[in-house]
């Protein structure tokens, strides 16, 4: 119960656009989640997608990218999550890591049509062009 109120006052802090705040409250959340009474493990993805996120409107995408790769090792079907890894890996000049996770978005969510752009984005890069 804790950690969905802290996640909602980091939703709220988004919309706010106080993405350093943010990040406090899903840090916060994401540690009360360890307990045993803490919701499923989609509100731990949740949480760390959304702290991506904010990392990411900071320019901080290393620690997005741990984000992202955690909230997918954790969730391998989270086609979110493996586009915002595709763009942090991509930032951060790892191009082939980047075309892998879009790949892997683009399976999880054919009718995409951001997951796909980066997709063809990415390839592009490589070839290129």
């Amino acid at each position: 119960r804790r950690a969905l109120e802290l996640k909602e006052r980091g939703n709220a802090a988004v919309a706010e656009k106080d993405f350093v705040r943010a990040i406090e409250l899903y840090s916060e959340a994401l540690e009360a989640v360890t307990r045993p009474e803490a919701p499923a493990a989609s509100c731990t993805t949740a949480l760390l997608l959304n702290r991506c996120l904010c990392r990411m409107r900071l320019g901080r995408h290393a620690e997005a990218r741990e984000d992202a790769a955690s909230a997918v090792t954790g969730d391998p079907s989270s086609s979110k999550g493996f586009y915002r890894l595709a763009l942090c890996q991509r930032r951060l000049g790892d191009l082939a890591g980047a075309w892998e996770s879009a790949t892997r978005a683009t399976a999880l969510a054919p009718g995409d049509a951001d997951v796909r752009k980066l997709y063809d984005e990415i390839c592009a890069q490589e070839r290129g062009q």
